[in-house]
């Protein structure tokens, strides 16, 4: 069997062009209805949503928007945030990997940074902000240092922070999908009507 070239960040230039606000997290060992109720989201509240209605979440919530939306890829559930970022919280990102794996990408052109993070078996392993990658933490902070050399996200040494704005999204994306296998495109979220739901009892804080 012919295997696949390793995902690399030229396969996510099409979100150069995309919103500039989101969160993507892939999850194993969980389907649709489980993920999402990992997220805090009540079973009785979920149900299909399309493009317009996920944006009309977000005009809702003055673009800080609670809405999740699932779907399913070989193997792994996919959640979709549009202007939303509770996949991101290492709280949530442990509680969505207990049985399982779960990884989250945050693209946020407004804020400090976007960040990376990977969680195994409610254990948060290893996490970045893509702009910065040198800066680590986790259980296992250079466990994925062979992948972000070979995706430009040199692990050591001197970097230009500024490049965040547009240039660490995509191998930051290209790193979960050689995680997960799975290569997320904006059709996935965009084409069908998909399972979701606003969370109403998120994963709470840690203690301080």
């Amino acid at each position: 069997m012919k295997l696949m070239p390793p995902v690399t960040a030229d396969d996510y230039s099409w979100q150069n062009d995309w919103e500039d606000i989101y969160t993507v997290t892939f999850v194993r060992g969980h389907d649709e209805r489980e993920t999402l109720r990992r997220f805090g989201i009540a079973q009785a509240d979920m149900r299909p949503y399309d493009w317009e209605g996920i944006w009309e979440r977000v005009e809702e919530t003055d673009g800080e928007s609670d809405l999740v939306v699932v779907t399913h890829v070989n193997g792994w559930t996919l959640a979709f945030e549009a202007c939303g970022w509770e996949g991101n919280r290492p709280e949530t990102l442990r509680e969505l990997s207990r049985g399982g794996e779960a990884v989250s990408v945050m693209r946020h052109d407004y804020a400090a940074s976007h960040h990376f993070a990977h969680a195994v078996e409610g254990e948060l392993r290893t996490a970045f902000r893509p702009d910065w990658p040198r800066e680590r933490w986790g259980a296992r902070p250079d466990a994925l240092n062979a992948d972000l050399r070979e995706l430009g996200l040199t692990p050591s040494g001197p970097q230009e922070e500024s490049r965040y704005r547009r240039e660490t999204v995509a191998p930051a994306l290209a790193l979960a999908s050689r995680l997960s296998g799975v290569l997320f495109h904006r059709d996935m979220v965009e084409s069908d009507a998909l399972l979701g739901g606003v969370i109403t009892s998120p994963v709470p804080d840690d203690p301080r």
